[in-house]
């Protein structure tokens, strides 16, 4: 992070920060009580993003997840993951709409764009989560980038909204150089979220969290392990489990991207960054969720 562009001070994430927000579960809950997580995400061409963005709300801790995808994705991803439920999208727009909205309608949160494709079909589902969703909505990837030529339709998910962009995708919803981004994230973090009315998650080695109140957190977990495709899918899965638990936007993406990063610390520590896999960080949460009571 450029510290002579950074006019606010940013507060460090700390591991108690994350589990005074992350509360145990209780002995007399049930499925209900973690949410229901609808997830629009995934296409031919990337059905493993989808995989891990399920696996990663479930691993948050969500109660229920949903994944709504083309029935090619839905096939691939069932066959490994047994613990979501499924909703397959027709080829037909207007049945496929129909659908979505009765499942926006009943989701507590909804995830959109891991693995997605930037074109119309993707920004008509987005529009639809934001417009037709009363909970939080989490935005990543195509569907942050399918929305690029209008960022302000965001803005229909004001106060309930999380993005996760990278600095190449804020520089499009920006629409300025990334070397604009990169020379001043904090700026670019602020700006955005006050814009949006969002928390924005931008990601990076000193991964930012900016919220439309002016609040500027820095994580200082994770390592270059992380640097490979599927771990924003893993992240924003997480984030959007913690969110479909109660946590409020900014504590969900607070809680994510810090135990994202410290799993992710120990993955590397077991299996080395060079080697490590997106998937494999996981099984390191669990632990870290052990050792902190959960």
């Amino acid at each position: 992070m450029n510290e002579k562009n950074s006019k606010p001070a940013a507060t460090v994430i700390t591991n108690q920060m994350v589990f005074s927000a992350l509360p145990p579960r209780s002995p007399e809950s049930h499925k209900g009580s973690y949410g229901r997580l609808l997830a629009v995400c995934g296409c031919s061409a990337y059905r493993g993003a989808a995989a891990l963005c399920v696996l990663g709300a479930l691993r948050a801790g969500a109660g229920i997840v949903s994944l709504a995808a083309p029935e090619t994705v839905i096939a691939g991803v069932a066959a490994r993951i047994l613990e979501a439920t499924f909703l397959p999208l027709p080829e037909d727009a207007a049945a496929a709409r129909d659908l979505l909205t009765d499942a926006a309608h009943r989701a507590t949160v909804c995830l959109g764009g891991c693995g997605r494709e930037p074109d119309e079909a993707t920004a008509r589902e987005m529009r639809l989560l934001l417009r037709e969703s009363a909970g939080t909505v989490v935005l990543d990837a195509g569907g942050l980038c399918s929305l690029a030529a209008e960022p302000d339709t965001l803005r229909a998910a004001a106060g309930r909204l999380i993005v996760t962009p990278h600095p190449g995708e804020m520089a499009r919803l920006a629409n300025c150089p990334i070397g604009q981004i990169l020379q001043a994230t904090a700026d670019a973090a602020h700006g955005m979220a006050k814009r949006l009315g969002a928390v924005v998650v931008l990601k990076g080695h000193r991964t930012l969290i900016a919220t439309p109140a002016g609040q500027l957190y820095e994580n200082r977990t994770g390592n270059a392990g992380l640097a490979r495709g599927g771990s924003g899918d893993v992240l924003a899965g997480m984030i959007a489990g913690f969110a479909a638990q109660g946590l409020a936007p900014v504590q969900a993406a607070v809680c994510g991207v810090y135990l994202h990063g410290l799993a992710a610390d120990r993955c590397a520590a077991r299996l080395s960054m060079q080697g490590m896999l997106p998937e494999d960080l996981l099984s390191d949460l669990c632990a870290v969720y052990l050792e902190n009571g959960r």
